[in-house]
């Protein structure tokens, strides 16, 4: 337990000139839906290929996305289908490659845009209905899906110096596509 203090100690007093290239990120995800907004938390790693202070920064990443079971009610409608409504639970495991430029990477306070391209693993849990006009409901039993695919991340974000650390914001739609996720991140570049 003794060493468990120690290294928890090592790691907020460690000096800002020791920081290495490393930086973990948490934040909520949502996006719309059906009868509201889907809600979630994602967390990411991030490792710096390039020096973290020079304008051009290119990182690898890992993270993944977690979201409780929600529901979804009949207020949404597909045309010549009915309206639909139901259940889903979502994780997800991504990694890939991001790009970022900074035109100001040494200041407090270093507003940056980025890209990401990241391959993404998704699995999804949920059940449903569907409501045809002039019909009895449809009623789906709980299934799980996965699928995988590799989207693109813009976004911008800021990087700022708060007592010897270093922290970043950044947020992040996933695709181009309307509908698709979009994520608000808290940063901290770790000291070891």
């Amino acid at each position: 337990m003794r060493l468990l203090f120690i290294g928890v100690a090592f790691l907020f007093t460690t000096s800002a000139a020791a920081q290495s290239r490393w930086t973990i990120s948490a934040g909520p995800e949502w996006s719309p839906s059906s009868g509201g907004q889907f809600y979630g938390a994602r967390v990411r790693a991030e490792y710096d290929l390039i020096k973290p202070t020079s304008p051009l920064r290119l990182r690898f990443e890992t993270g993944g996305f977690w979201s409780p079971t929600q529901s979804y009610d009949g207020s949404y409608t597909i045309q010549a289908l009915g309206t639909f409504g139901g259940t889903k639970q979502v994780f997800d495991l991504q990694f890939g490659l991001s790009a970022a430029l900074a035109p100001l990477p040494r200041a407090w306070f270093s507003p940056y845009v980025m890209m990401a391209a990241v391959a993404r693993q998704s699995w999804t849990r949920g059940s449903g209905w569907l409501q045809t006009p002039g019909a009895a409901p449809q009623y789906f039993p709980e299934a799980t899906s996965s699928a995988g695919y590799v989207m693109v991340q813009p976004g911008i974000g800021l990087r700022t110096r708060i007592a010897g650390r270093v922290f970043q914001v950044e947020w992040r739609h996933f695709g181009y596509k309307r509908g698709q996720p979009t994520s608000l991140t808290l940063g901290m570049q770790l000291p070891f």
